[in-house]
């Protein structure tokens, strides 16, 4: 392939993307990315996770652009440590999601931007699958709609998110919900519920409007079904090695995987910016 030129901006995503199976930014792609910033190029996370977790976890590249969280329902800007926009879900329809999984027993986690309200017996074994501290992750039962916005919810448990049954469940019962949902998955334990307007292409769109890059000014790394979205419509797309069928089938190149530095193999190889 011909080397990619006149790039602006590189979008990544954090899990099974940029972060390594240890939930580590490999040092040889934290230096390709700390060289790219020096030379003026934006570095833009875009990903399912939400402030208090992706900012510990980027800390060795100090993200300094907009991030795209919860799948792009909030915009956050970390240099100021506030929120440009949200997307939230109603108070309705998270109620309606909270009965739901206790009717069919399953864990359900509720997103804020400062925070993430669950299960008390699910609390540890999210902070291990996730990277999560504990000061984070709040008892559901403690959680105030009238005092907090949520940004998502997820149920969660093991293969929930990849359970066919639990999916067409959910896609069945939120037809008895009256607000537009969008469900997707970025895990094999999760089965993620955002507004319809919510995906990380349209999250995306508004970083690079902020900046003034257009569409074929940006590189986008991605590796799941919550991927599908950014990776389909940008011109520079890129799934890792390690993705899911559906990001592969639907970006335009491959890179080696996330445990193999395969973000800064395909800038060094295949782009002009290093």
């Amino acid at each position: 392939m011909n080397k990619i030129n006149n790039l602006k901006a590189v979008v990544l995503d954090l899990d099974g993307t940029l972060l390594s199976s240890n939930l580590k930014v490999l040092e040889e792609t934290s230096n390709t990315l700390i060289n790219l910033k020096k030379n003026g190029i934006k570095i833009i996370i875009a990903s399912g996770r939400t402030p208090q977790t992706a900012i510990p976890m980027t800390k060795s590249i100090d993200i300094k652009a907009p991030m795209v969280m919860a799948n792009g329902a909030l915009i956050f800007d970390p240099a100021k440590n506030e929120i440009i926009d949200s997307i939230t879900i109603s108070k309705e329809t998270i109620k309606y999601f909270m009965n739901l999984s206790k009717e069919i027993k399953t864990s359900l986690n509720i997103y804020t931007p400062s925070c993430i309200y669950l299960d008390e017996d699910k609390i540890e074994p999210y902070m291990i699958d996730s990277g999560d501290k504990k000061e984070n992750l709040i008892n559901i039962d403690k959680l105030n709609l009238d005092n907090e916005i949520v940004v998502k919810c997820e149920f969660f448990g093991k293969n929930e998110g990849k359970n066919p049954k639990l999916k067409e469940l959910v896609n069945k019962k939120s037809e008895e919900v009256k607000e537009d949902l969008y469900i997707t998955t970025a895990h094999a334990n999760y089965l993620e519920i955002l507004n319809k307007k919510v995906n990380k292409f349209h999250g995306i769109k508004k970083v690079l409007k902020y900046y003034n890059i257009d569409d074929d000014e940006v590189l986008i790394f991605g590796d799941s079904h919550n991927d599908i979205e950014m990776l389909e419509n940008f011109p520079h797309t890129v799934a890792m090695e390690n993705a899911e069928p559906c990001a592969k089938n639907v970006a335009k190149y491959t890179t080696k995987s996330n445990n193999e530095d395969g973000i800064a193999h395909f800038i060094k190889n295949f782009t002009n910016l290093v």
